[in-house]
């Protein structure tokens, strides 16, 4: 098979801050009182007027933020309303989830507001693939260019190819939940389409960047478990050079009930945590670049023509 070459009349996603060059980038996403320069916010944590001030500190001090359209806390809300299951609760189309619209509304208010400064904004990828693209459509008919969600277990690698034509970045799902075999398999599996569209910039939703990254690099990742520390005070793993290398003793732990102490407590926690995210986004770039530099040889290297397309 002979790769198809690069697609040069993509849409561009929204997002003034974005920089395609800077590639492999570990976003922190959760709550906290320190953020690393990467930082993934979503719309359900920026309601109201005090916590849109929060984002605003951010982006005036030159932090990259990308927003999360707040889609998951939206139907693990529903989930506990109504008992259903989350896999239900993401087929479910948007006019059936309560709460949609408001969030809809908000979201759309904060990317008109603050959008060119934004890295980026992702869809709100509610219902599944037909209401993904009907949503999406609504959202580009309004004048944003949100970045759709691929899931790979539900949407069919068709629709990768479809999205890879047609944008400049794209969010892989399903990750977030699935055990590590599976993940592992998802992430191998991307690596090798990814290699059809080179220039493509493809974020994985909930992955925590590790040593898998370094073989199968997605050009950007984002979780919460950066602040570990804060829900495990007890529990401290270390890594070097993306690996887990072991767990710090209790010695160690924080005192979360005394926030102003200088070193033991939550505010001291939380700075450190920031700190340890930008760290690991510099080793994460310095082992890339050093590897393409021994190898003499891009992350996505192009397909053979005897290749077959993996599935």
């Amino acid at each position: 098979m002979t790769a198809p070459q690069p697609v040069p009349e993509r849409k561009q996603t929204g997002g003034g801050a974005f920089d395609p060059a800077d590639r492999h980038i570990y976003f922190a996403a959760g709550d906290s009182e320190h953020y690393p320069r990467y930082t993934l916010l979503a719309t359900n944590d920026l309601l109201s007027e005090a916590q849109e001030r929060r984002l605003v500190a951010l982006l005036d001090v030159g932090h990259q933020v990308l927003l999360d359209s707040g889609i998951f806390w939206l139907t693990n809300q529903h989930k506990r309303q109504t008992g259903v299951s989350m896999d239900e609760a993401l087929r479910l189309a948007p006019e059936q989830i309560d709460g949609f619209e408001d969030l809809y509304d908000r979201y759309v208010e904060l990317v008109r507001r603050h959008g060119d400064r934004l890295w980026g904004y992702i869809e709100l990828d509610q219902g599944g693939r037909d209401n993904k693209i009907r949503t999406r459509a609504r959202l580009e008919a309004a004048g944003l260019a949100p970045i759709p969600v691929y899931h790979p277990l539900v949407d069919g690698w068709d629709y990768f190819d479809e999205l890879a034509e047609q944008y400049d970045r794209i969010c892989f799902g399903n990750v977030v939940q699935a055990p590590a075999p599976v993940r592992l398999r998802l992430l191998h599996t991307l690596w090798e389409r990814h290699r059809r569209y080179p220039d493509l910039w493809v974020h994985v939703l909930g992955l925590t960047v590790n040593e898998w990254c370094m073989a199968l690099p997605p050009d950007s990742c984002d979780s919460s478990t950066w602040l570990g520390p804060l829900r495990w005070p007890d529990v401290r793993i270390d890594s070097a050079l993306l690996r887990k290398v072991g767990v710090i003793n209790r010695g160690f732990s924080y005192d979360l009930d005394q926030p102003a102490h200088p070193t033991r407590g939550r505010t001291a926690c939380c700075q450190m945590c920031a700190q340890t995210v930008e760290a690991t986004n510099t080793v994460w770039t310095l082992a890339r670049t050093t590897r393409e530099h021994l190898l003499q040889q891009g992350p996505y290297p192009p397909l053979n023509p005897k290749e077959n397309t993996p599935a």
